[in-house]
């Protein structure tokens, strides 16, 4: 009677034991990354081509928020993503290439986006228009319009 008492008990922790790992194991994960950021790659036409080119000493800080420093004098950089202010319709970066200084200003519409239950929501943005300074910044393209948590080149700068 005692044995059987055991080995019914036994059973029933296994089975409690396996019950656990199989729903622990039954939990979804967040596949996505919780952000859109902007993907930037710089360019150059040289010859009549448009190639991706590297920068150096490129440092890059919010407009308003020069405290947020988003690169610091970063050497041999061919591309970067920038982080948009869903709490508005534009964000503003400062640019410094080698002791020269641009600002690239994005206009855009914040469209809220719902992945899963797992993930929540994500800020997408639709890019309406760019403008800049021209000091190093020849030009500015947006390629997609569309940012999203994938990592797409959205904007080429040219320089």
């Amino acid at each position: 009677m005692l044995k059987a008492l055991i080995i019914n008990s036994v059973k029933f922790i296994l089975a409690g034991l396996a019950a656990v790992v199989m729903l622990l194991s039954c939990r979804e994960e967040c596949l996505y990354k919780p952000e859109s950021l902007a993907g930037v790659e710089f360019r150059s036409v040289l010859d009549g081509r448009d190639t991706e080119t590297a920068v150096d000493s490129l440092t890059v800080r919010g407009l308003g928020r020069e405290d947020s420093l988003l690169y610091n004098n970063r050497n041999n950089i061919r591309s970067i993503t920038l982080p948009m202010n869903g709490m508005a319709e534009e964000s503003g970066f400062i640019f410094e290439f080698n002791g020269e200084t641009d600002t690239l200003w994005l206009t855009y519409r914040v469209n809220p986006w719902f992945l899963s239950q797992e993930c929540g929501f994500v800020l997408n943005f639709e890019l309406v228009d760019s403008r800049h300074t021209a000091n190093i910044i020849d030009s500015v393209v947006i390629v997609i319009r569309e940012i999203t948590s994938f990592d797409d080149k959205n904007i080429r700068i040219y320089h």
